[in-house]
């Protein structure tokens, strides 16, 4: 097992409120929002997607909206689920009628790149990348292609944390884990199906959640998707490896039957309920544990994602907004996004959202509320992920 022992970790709730941090958004607005100009007014469309820190999805509707008021723009607004979006995305293809603006997850930013149908943002991403130390490396390069050219605006970015439950190793004698094979080990030994199961691995089909999932312990393993030749790397000694290994995890019956079933929000359920022993997440179960259960956060130790022979990967996630060049008003969209994203909106969103979103620049990692441990673990792996 691994060398690291458990260890008590001291939790703090953020001080600031969403109605303070709305407040200190309003104020951000008066002093900040640029004048779209007189005539027409402008009407535009804004797709955003739902996440599950909903006290920061609020706040960051109302910016746009206190923009949208203080510039005599017509707005409007839909916020959905990927799951929701995803038809909507499909009809936008096929009719050429996409909104105005929207948050983009990273997935589908390449597909919108090679259509031809998003405004460039290159000048507007290098004035933002002058403020509070610059975009960290792979946000800045998130929706950059290799002519230099970027066509997105980063929102925040994520990674993930490897949750386990303390109280269950304990009673078993055993330590946290460090490698994959630590977590094997400890599922097989706390399973108890029916009451709780040893693992909450991430494999249904739905789910965003499960390809981060099996490329961390694919990357771990040594293997990859794709070659440097851009060709498909896929089949490989070291992904049926990780095959294995997965497999292993079933056939031993230590992940819950309905786990092929679940979508992005399925594991983070499990764990929250106490069914499952461990899981790997973002930082969204830590602020749910915080603000919801202290007794199962007392119970959590949160750290780092386990490693392989190959070493500890993660496949960080870089959210993007953009403007499409399909609609009338592109330049009130980029004027509302250089604004909307810039450090002193999006630093009372990601306080509002507890540690869920994580900054796309490099000197907002250092406020207070990432001096947290948990929260600062995640901060400190930001600067390694990549898209």
């Amino acid at each position: 097992m691994g060398a690291k022992k458990l260890s008590r970790r001291k939790f703090f709730t953020s001080a600031a409120t969403l109605a303070g941090a709305t407040a200190l958004s309003a104020a951000c607005a008066d002093k900040q929002a640029p004048a779209v100009g007189t005539g027409e007014k402008p009407k535009i469309t804004f797709w955003l997607g739902t996440s599950y820190t909903p006290d920061a999805d609020e706040l960051q509707d109302n910016q746009i909206r206190d923009w949208c008021e203080k510039n005599n723009v017509e707005l409007e607004l839909a916020r959905m689920s990927n799951d929701e979006r995803k038809p909507k995305w499909q009809t936008a293809y096929e009719t050429k009628q996409f909104p105005d603006v929207a948050s983009v997850y990273q997935d589908d930013l390449p597909k919108f790149i090679v259509s031809k149908v998003l405004t460039e943002t290159t000048d507007v991403i290098e004035r933002m990348n002058k403020l509070e130390g610059g975009f960290t490396e792979g946000s800045y390069i998130a929706g950059r292609t290799e002519d230099g050219k970027h066509w997105s605006v980063p929102s925040y970015s994520s990674t993930e944390v490897f949750y386990v439950r303390t109280d269950l190793l304990e009673a078993n004698g055993l330590d946290l884990p460090d490698t994959w094979e630590d977590c094997m080990e400890i599922a097989k030994k706390v399973n108890k199906p029916g009451e709780v199961w040893g693992w909450g691995m991430q494999m249904g089909t739905p789910s965003w959640d499960s390809e981060v999932a099996f490329t961390s312990k694919l990357w771990a393993h040594g293997g990859s998707t794709w070659g440097k030749d851009t060709k498909p790397a896929i089949d490989s000694k070291e992904t049926r490896t990780t095959l294995d290994f997965v497999k292993e995890a079933w056939d031993a019956g230590v992940i819950p039957p309905d786990g092929p079933t679940w979508d992005d929000a399925g594991n983070n359920k499990a764990y929250l309920t106490g069914i499952v022993a461990m899981t790997l997440n973002t930082g969204s179960i830590l602020n749910a544990l915080k603000n919801d259960d202290p007794e199962l956060l007392a119970k959590t130790a949160v750290i780092q994602i386990p490693k392989g022979p190959a070493g500890r990967f993660c496949s960080g996630y870089f959210y993007q907004f953009a403007s499409f060049n399909t609609g009338k008003h592109e330049d009130v969209c980029l004027e509302l996004l250089e604004w909307l994203l810039a450090p002193d909106q999006v630093r009372p969103f990601y306080d509002a959202a507890g540690g869920n979103f994580l900054p796309t620049y490099n000197g907002l990692l250092k406020d207070e509320m990432w001096q947290d441990p948990d929260r600062k673990l995640l901060a400190d792996m930001v600067p390694s992920n990549r898209p």
